[in-house]
Parts: structure tokens; C-alpha cells; sequence
């Protein structure tokens, strides 16, 4: 573990690799509080998201054609990846109550272990003004034509649904020149996790 306190925001274009290097820094001794799962766990029925974005998108979005109760994610990523109105009005949504639950969960962290460090995952850090609450930046890299090739292979969409989902977003490049420090998420997993443990000896060793 750590000797010091820090809170590191990690970001990265979809399909680059975020969720390997999450896991890797977790291997190592950091908490990991993921935006993404807790979007996923605010839509849940009897969840603070649920009702409020079945109100704005409608019953179409539940599973089993309408019926529910849960909603279809994958469903409601169509919607909101297709028209970028829609796509606001969901991160109108659940954007404050992700980062109300985050906030909740960093303070309980470092309740627990005032010496340790968190990984605070976030797709949209710069593009919603969480880089100003974080200590250290790190980007998860990746060329377009891989992220694109991850997401159909992923998600079962064609290339032009994946191609319209990776530019939906910043472009990598821009979060790259943005962060403190940045890993190659193209690279084969054990080549990842060696990036990954060397940037957290570095940070150790800055501490």
C-alpha cells in the first residue's frame, strides 16, 4: 500500500482499455470507484435513476419488449448514441447522482484508510469538469480503428453504430495531451499490467 493519500482520476476514450488498467491498479492495492458500474447500478429498478430516466425515455427501453422491469441497456445506449440531444438529457440525469454516490463512497474509502489511494474511473472526466477533482490524471490510449474493432466485437453493432459511439466523445488524442500520464491500451494485457505497475511505482516513489 501507498504511504500517501491520493486521488487518481483515470479517463480514456470507450473501448480503449479502461476497465484492464482499473483492474490492474486494484491488484495493487487501490480502490477503484468506476462511474460506469455506478450507472449501471443507479438504473436498477428501485434505484435513484430508474424511475427518472424511464420517465424521460419511456417504457421502449425496458427488456422483454416494453414489459420490464429492468431496462435494457444496450437499448437505451442505441437511443442516446444516436442523437447527441438525447445523449444530454441522460447525462442530465444520472450525471449528478453518479458523482453524489462517488463522492459518498471516496469519503467512506478514506474514512477507512486515510494512507490509501483511489482510482476514480471516468470516461467523460474533462468533459464534465471532474478533472478538478482529482489529484493525478492517467489516459487509457488506443487508435480509433481499435476501439471501433473492440466495440463490434464487444457489443455485437456494426462498424458504422461503433464508429458514430468512439466520436460521440472527445477525441483520445486531446485527453492524452490533457493527463498527467497515459497507457498504451492497445497493447497485449501482460503489457498493460506492466505499464500499469510501473506507473504505480513511479507515483510511489513520488510520494
Amino acid at each position: 500500500m501507498l504511504q500517501f493519500d491520493m486521488f487518481i482520476g483515470l479517463t480514456g476514450g470507450i473501448a480503449c482499455g479502461k476497465s484492464l488498467v482499473a483492474s490492474h491498479f486494484q491488484q495493487l492495492g487501490a480502490a477503484v470507484i468506476d462511474t460506469d458500474e455506478l450507472a449501471h447500478e443507479l438504473l436498477e429498478p428501485g434505484r435513484p435513476g430508474y424511475d427518472a430516466v424511464l420517465a424521460a425515455f419511456g417504457r421502449e427501453i425496458l427488456d422483454a419488449g416494453g414489459a420490464g422491469p429492468a431496462i435494457n441497456r444496450r437499448r437505451l445506449a442505441d437511443i442516446v448514441f444516436a442523437d447527441s440531444t438525447q445523449r444530454a438529457r441522460l447525462e442530465t440525469i444520472l450525471h449528478p447522482l453518479i458523482f453524489a454516490e462517488a463522492s459518498r463512497r471516496r469519503l467512506a474509502l478514506e474514512a477507512a484508510d486515510p494512507d490509501g489511494v483511489i482510482v476514480f474511473v471516468v470516461p467523460l472526466l474533462f468533459e464534465t469538469g471532474a478533472d478538478q477533482l482529482v489529484e493525478h490524471i492517467v489516459a487509457v490510449v488506443s487508435d480509433e480503428e481499435t476501439q471501433v474493432a473492440r466495440l463490434v466485437a464487444r457489443d455485437g453493432i456494426n462498424r458504422d453504430e461503433a464508429l458514430r459511439r468512439v466520436r460521440a466523445q472527445w477525441p483520445v488524442s486531446e485527453k492524452q495531451r490533457r493527463a498527467d500520464d497515459w497507457i498504451d491500451g492497445t497493447q497485449a494485457p501482460d503489457d498493460v499490467r506492466r505499464q500499469v505497475e510501473a506507473l504505480y511505482k513511479k507515483l510511489k516513489a513520488s510520494g
